[in-house]
């Protein structure tokens, strides 16, 4: 009986180290489903959803010392990538740990995680990058001017492309034959470009950032203008108004105007149809033959007078309903407005504030 019971207890211990091996592979893996679903966790909570759209180019920066995992989060976090811990076991299994370069890179919205992974070990990087700012109401020809400035593209070939270029958008598909055959289109942002694009790949940005637009205001929009008449409308409201709380109203303004047939009279269709931007428009000014100038002709002028950007399109797309014909900028430099119902207000309004411009 004794030796039967000496060889139950090395039994025992025969199977102990076993024992614990495998505790401590069911601790790994588990830590390791523990850590995975923890970062998992906090990359939800931290990522910063942007408003990039599939195809577009987005700047990122690897510093340097930059670990595999802080490069997954830093794509992560640019919505580049689905999963930075993903991300971390496909550098590992493909033999990419640890051999990614610092620098600037564009990587495409969309492209497959592998295709980052070789673009960030070749270490090309998009050092002739160029910021641009393009404000809101700016016309094509000084976009065309701003992108010259800063060594983008020179301004004629860009304003020749925008005039002979093919674009298919369907947000073009209502636009009369004109000069400047964009203008109203070119949405106003900040961009990235890499010099040496052509022409045509400039404009192409500008389209698709405006497609944005027109995909949240104007697609499917129930009304009796054309979306090219609605971006003229808007662009006379970025022209006319700087107070944001004003765009609304005005373009009711704007509205009531066409409705009862009445010329429109923005001071601002004639300074584009003269090239000019005075702050004062002169009589003589008013008996320019434009198809752009709403003292002699009525109605819609041809096209937009400017680049509008989100808030004119909003105002425009979606106008006050209110009963205002008139408006009278309250003070120079103040860039607010009185808004009338009858031309008596108006006049009323006029003489109020006419000292302010003398």
């Amino acid at each position: 009986m004794a030796r039967k019971t000496r060889k139950k207890y090395k039994s025992k211990i025969v199977y102990l180290p076993y024992v614990i091996i495998a505790c401590i592979v069911i601790f790994k893996v588990f830590n390791f489903q523990f850590l995975t679903g923890k970062n998992i966790i906090n990359n939800f909570l931290t990522k910063e959803q942007g408003e990039a759209e599939i195809g577009d180019e987005i700047p990122i920066t690897i510093p340097e010392g930059a670990s595999t995992k802080d490069i997954a989060e830093i794509l992560y976090k640019n919505d580049l990538i689905d999963s930075a811990v993903m991300f971390r076991i496909s550098s590992k299994i493909g033999e990419y740990d640890g051999k990614y370069r610092q620098g600037n890179y564009l990587i495409v919205k969309g492209t497959e995680d592998e295709e980052i992974m070789k673009i960030l070990q070749s270490g090309v990087v998009y050092t002739n990058a160029v910021k641009v700012t393009v404000p809101e109401g700016y016309t094509a020809k000084q976009i065309a001017e701003t992108l010259e400035e800063a060594g983008v593209v020179t301004a004629t070939e860009f304003l020749d492309e925008m005039d002979k270029g093919t674009f298919d958008y369907e947000f073009l598909a209502d636009i009369p034959v004109r000069d400047n055959y964009l203008e109203g289109y070119l949405f106003p942002a900040t961009y990235e470009f890499e010099q040496g694009k052509s022409p045509h790949d400039i404009i192409i940005k500008f389209l698709d950032r405006f497609q944005i637009e027109y995909n949240n205001i104007l697609k499917g929009k129930d009304t009796k203008y054309t979306i090219d008449q609605i971006v003229t409308i808007a662009s006379m409201v970025e022209s006319e108004i700087q107070v944001d709380d004003e765009r609304a109203i005005a373009a009711g303004v704007i509205y009531n105007r066409l409705k009862v047939n009445m010329p429109l009279q923005i001071d601002s269709t004639v300074q584009y149809a003269l090239s000019t931007r005075n702050e004062i428009v002169a009589a003589s000014d008013l008996e320019v033959d434009s198809p752009y100038n709403t003292y002699k002709y009525k109605g819609l002028p041809l096209g937009p007078i400017s680049n509008p950007g989100e808030a004119a399109l909003e105002a425009a797309a979606n106008p006050d309903d209110n009963k205002y014909i008139y408006y009278v900028l309250k003070e120079r430099g103040s860039g607010e407005h009185i808004f009338a119902e009858t031309y008596d207000e108006f006049l009323k309004a006029k003489e109020t504030y006419k000292n302010s411009f003398n």
